[in-house]
Formats: C-alpha cells, sequence, structure tokens
C-alpha cells in the first residue's frame, strides 16, 4: 500500500478548488502560496499571522475545527497531519 504524501494532499486540494498545481519544493516543504490561495478562494478573513503556520491554522479554525500543536514543526514547515487537517477543513467548506 503506498503511503499518502504531501505532494498528494496538495495535488487533492488543488484540483478540489480549480487550482493549479503547486509543487513541494526540496525536503517536503509546502509552499507558503498554496495556503495563501486557499485562504483567498475560500474568501477566508485575513489572518493575524500570514506565516505558513499562521495561514494554515487559519483556514482550520474557519471551518470550525481544532489546529493542534503537532500539525506545525520547526521552521515554519506544516506536517503532513497538518496538511490533512486543512484538506478536511476544504471539504467542509466546499461541502463535496
Amino acid at each position: 500500500m503506498r503511503v499518502e504524501t504531501k505532494q498528494d494532499i496538495l495535488d487533492d486540494v488543488c484540483a478540489r478548488l480549480g487550482l493549479s498545481r503547486i509543487q513541494v519544493s526540496s525536503g517536503s516543504t509546502e509552499p507558503r502560496e498554496f495556503f495563501l490561495r486557499i485562504v483567498s478562494l475560500l474568501g477566508l478573513p485575513a489572518p493575524k499571522k500570514t506565516d505558513k503556520p499562521g495561514l494554515a491554522r487559519c483556514i482550520v479554525e474557519s471551518a470550525g475545527n481544532l489546529w493542534l500543536p503537532e500539525f506545525e514543526s520547526r521552521g515554519s514547515t506544516i506536517t503532513l497531519s497538518g496538511l490533512r487537517a486543512v484538506r478536511q477543513a476544504v471539504y467542509l467548506f466546499i461541502h463535496d
């Protein structure tokens, strides 16, 4: 069985929202642009913190879900479980 990757999640979210594909960079780092596009497309209020964790947290909490400490790691990186939380929030917003 194949393990889901960060790229799989980005691809899924982009496809569901009709966004062009965003590539995970070296070291499995997700681009800040990914979160900015989601916030903009969903019309979410601008978060106080516009670093990646702040943007991801805004998406997750705007859907009524909790942002957990394990969703981010050092270096302003979102973990795989954090990206899954973002995807779940997007699903809630688009009712797909």
